[in-house]
């Protein structure tokens, strides 16, 4: 498979370093090895499998790193993504990937054809939730974002899961065209630059999610401070006096404010536990943390009895604490640090 990857620009040392850009291609290998490359490349965040015996087969994909966040244009024939719990607790993965199609279709496995993105449209993919998903020969152009940078600025964070949202929509629109001038220029950026538009990219998605834009100042106000005390949350979650009143009082707002503004959120005591919730899994899921209990960790995480902490785990995510803890080690072993070269795949794998 030929493999291109830019690391440095091929300019005097003094000149600001490009963005770093992976390109994978399968032309010029037999049909069965161009198989197994796109298996075991894609195989990092999915289970795939052709949909038709497709001769010669044939993928392209690029990518671009871009800070924070990753962009990736891809090609491809007819298959089919799974992303199964087992899966998910095996390699952590906190992101949500904006998928732009731009040839063909892409969507449930299960659904009609009003569940399929076509050219144009817009498919979310939480990556921390279970996927059955078809495609057809298809291209499309992929944003991943991850979850801690994103899911404060949406209206329904853990509601974006295979959504669709038609090209047709304004704000759609707009990110389309935003993610396709990025995916052209990128190359040419330098890392300075994407550092400054990746807080932008990140604001339009979100804008597109909403599928509103409020042009009310105290709407703006609201929610830059709902933004605030989120990111306060996230940074107490391990404080065990982390209550609402005491949150409320950090901010000189009352508890009823308080509830007010995370209605969107399920109330502060849902993100509160959401949080805490999210940060074990990833302490169950590190391997500095395997000699502490899961008693221990959750106790840290602000879980008082270990048999409800277990209970809304198992709720939250699907799996229990123990079965994340088994299949973190399994992913470890599967998928250690890659040899040589990063590949775009890592890149997301990375991205925290």
């Amino acid at each position: 498979m030929a493999e291109r990857i830019d690391f440095e620009p091929s300019v005097a040392a003094t000149a600001a370093p490009r963005v770093r850009h992976v390109a994978m291609n399968t032309e010029g290998l037999a049909p069965k090895e161009a198989i197994a490359a796109w298996q075991e490349s894609i195989g990092l965040l999915y289970d795939v499998r052709l949909r038709n015996n497709v001769e010669p087969f044939h993928f392209h994909a690029d990518a671009f790193h871009l800070g924070e966040i990753v962009l990736t244009g891809y090609q491809c024939a007819a298959h089919s993504f799974d992303r199964s719990r087992a899966r998910i607790g095996r390699d952590g993965l906190d992101h949500i990937t904006l998928q732009v199609c731009t040839r063909g279709s892409h969507g449930r496995r299960d659904g009609g054809s009003a569940d399929q993105a076509r050219p144009g449209d817009l498919l979310i993919a939480d990556l921390a939730q279970p996927q059955a998903t078809a495609a057809s020969d298809f291209d499309s152009l992929n944003l991943t974002i991850p979850r801690r940078l994103l899911a404060p600025l949406l209206k329904a964070p853990d509601e974006q899961n295979l959504r669709l949202i038609p090209g047709k929509a304004p704000l759609a629109a707009l990110l389309r065209n935003h993610m396709r001038g990025l995916y052209l220029g990128a190359a040419g950026m330098s890392c300075d630059e994407a550092d400054a538009i990746v807080r932008p990219t990140i604001e339009l998605a979100a804008a597109a999610l909403n599928a509103a834009v409020s042009e009310e100042s105290v709407a703006s106000v609201r929610q830059a401070l709902t933004r605030q005390i989120s990111r306060y949350i996230d940074n107490q979650i391990a404080d065990p006096a982390l209550t609402i009143e005491a949150i409320a009082a950090a901010f000189g707002i009352s508890t009823r404010k308080l509830h007010y503004l995370f209605e969107a959120h399920g109330g502060v005591s849902s993100y509160v536990t959401r949080a805490r919730l999210h940060h074990a899994r990833a302490l169950l899921a590190d391997p500095v943390q395997q000699g502490r209990s899961i008693a221990e960790i959750a106790e840290s995480c602000g879980f008082a009895y270990r048999t409800n902490f277990v209970r809304a785990f198992r709720k939250r995510f699907g799996v229990t604490p123990r079965e994340v803890r088994a299949h973190a080690a399994e992913g470890r072993r599967l998928h250690g640090k890659p040899s040589g070269e990063t590949t775009m795949w890592h890149w997301i794998r990375q991205l925290r």
